[in-house]
């Protein structure tokens, strides 16, 4: 209902309107003395009304959806039987993603994956490597942003204050050697045996 009324609804209002600023009337009038007008103001009013409904419907499905969380809850990660991986993991999913690299063939490798009748890996799993989280790239970022600034508005004693920080921030991350870790193979085996056992239960 939300979709709809709301599709509707803005062609219903819009497009009058467009009509109406094509034919020369001036944008938001108290009153005006062409009644001919008149036929494409009220479209523009019902269409107004169905974007209300709409608005209202997408704040009903808000209520209901928190209202009844528990009963509607997903635990399949692929609610909508989706067709890329990004389906085939639970929601939200674990730090590293896939237990096993996926082979991807095409596009839609998750909607073949369950054609050919996948089944879950249940063993065999191994330490995987994971980067650490480091605040590099939003600092350098930041210093890039003034340096930019700098330059737009001529300000150089910045823009070379600017690049020069950016340089050394570049410098100074490419000596971080500590910016993995692994989460062990037996994380791994418990988290993966543990979305098993949920989605057994749902079956």
């Amino acid at each position: 209902m939300a979709f709809w009324f709301w599709t509707i609804g803005f062609y219903l209002a819009f497009m009058p309107l467009y009509v109406l600023g094509l034919m020369g009337v001036t944008r938001r009038m108290s009153r005006f003395d062409d009644q001919s007008l008149q036929i494409w103001f009220i479209i523009a009013a019902i269409g107004a009304v169905f974007v209300a409904i709409g608005i209202g419907s997408m704040l009903m499905q808000f209520v209901v959806s928190f209202l009844r969380r528990e009963q509607y809850r997903d635990v399949t990660g692929d609610p909508w039987n989706g067709r890329t991986l990004e389906w085939s993991t639970s929601s939200p999913p674990p730090d590293y993603n896939f237990a096993f690299t996926p082979r991807v063939y095409d596009n839609d490798t998750w909607a073949d994956m369950k054609a050919l009748g996948y089944q879950r890996p249940r063993d065999g799993f191994v330490d995987i490597h994971m980067p650490k989280n480091t605040g590099a790239g939003f600092i350098i970022s930041a210093l890039s942003f003034v340096f930019g600034f700098a330059v737009v508005w001529q300000i150089w004693w910045l823009a070379a204050v600017g690049l020069l920080a950016t340089v050394v921030a570049v410098i100074v991350h490419t000596f971080n050697y500590k910016r993995d870790f692994h989460i062990p193979a037996a994380q791994v085996t418990a988290t993966e045996n543990a979305r098993s056992l949920l989605l057994d239960s749902h079956a």
